[in-house]
């Protein structure tokens, strides 16, 4: 039996990230042991992988009781780590396995090929008409002549501007504080997820941004050059919170982070770039989109939980 130059160190790696992908599922190949390629393929270089994420563990956490604050971070007053406590492996630039979960064929029979990309084609009810919209933009002109209430809201819109997950784990109490990696890096991919998401719909609405349709209005902040709706603040925001209900339903800080949710989303409105529907089409695609995001990032789900309870 003649064996093979060893592969590269590159080769080696992207084997790691091998993928079954069938008619249901994309998941990780189970894993393989290193061993040496033969001439008759007997082996393959595959360094274990970790396993797929499954649906959370029956029963959820709705009959579980969660610890008071001070319980909770008990044994975690800790130094967090660099990238502000969240570890390469918890929070990614871009969560790439799970937006491939999200990509994924629901089916190949003709019949219910028309399925793939559902969350794709969610049934979201579209932005209002001109009518409306003008309308809407005299009450965004009213709200700009009140200079006091934007001024008080000016430190947050910019701090807004680009969001992160310390709006978050700050009524969660966890800022600052080891332990919670998982929370943390959770948030941070539902950022960037839902961003990649609610791009897709915006294109689809292609709504113009108030500004552009009031020119009287005049925006605190530059104007981003997508479209308007929905307000995507709004939809990452408030699929924190829903993601976290659904992990943590009991827990108090749930209605805080929709509050939270709700206040970014109107601050938008504050500084002249989102109408009042852009955050209310913001909230519903959240909720639409919320079962998807669950599926995806199923395992991180199952890991929050298990740091808090």
């Amino acid at each position: 039996m003649v064996k093979v130059a060893p592969q590269s160190p590159l080769i080696r790696f992207l084997n790691s990230f091998r993928f079954e992908v069938d008619a249901d599922n994309v998941s990780p190949c189970p894993p393989l042991p290193f061993t040496t390629r033969t001439t008759d393929g007997a082996g393959i270089v595959s360094p274990e992988v970790p396993e797929a994420g499954a649906a959370l563990a029956s029963g959820g956490v709705a009959n579980k009781t969660v610890m008071n604050k001070s319980s909770l971070n008990k044994n975690k007053n800790k130094n967090k780590s660099s990238f502000g406590g969240i570890s390469p492996g918890n929070a990614q630039l871009i969560p790439a396995f799970q937006l491939r979960r999200l990509h994924q064929q629901p089916s190949r029979n003709a019949f219910t090929a028309a399925a793939r990309f559902t969350w794709e084609m969610l049934d979201i009810t579209p932005p209002p008409g001109p009518d409306f919209t003008r309308l809407e933009t005299k009450v965004m002109l009213s709200m700009q002549k009140r200079d006091r209430e934007r001024a008080r809201r000016l430190p947050d819109i910019q701090q807004e501007a680009s969001l992160s997950v310390a709006e978050f784990t700050r009524p969660l109490y966890i800022e600052n504080i080891a332990g919670f990696e998982q929370t943390e890096g959770l948030f941070q991919n539902i950022l960037t997820a839902c961003e990649y998401v609610g791009l897709i719909y915006k294109n689809k609405f292609n709504r113009l941004r108030p500004s552009q349709f009031e020119p009287r209005l005049r925006p605190l902040l530059a104007v981003p050059a997508h479209e308007s709706f929905h307000s995507n603040h709004a939809f990452q925001c408030f699929s924190i919170a829903f993601a976290f209900n659904t992990i943590l339903p009991e827990h108090p800080a749930t209605e805080e982070l929709s509050r939270i949710a709700q206040n970014v989303a109107e601050n938008r409105e504050w500084a002249g770039l989102h109408y009042p529907s852009d955050t209310k089409g913001g909230r519903e695609l959240a909720r639409r989109f919320a079962p998807y995001l669950r599926d995806a990032f199923a395992a991180t789900y199952n890991a929050v939980h298990k740091e808090w309870v």
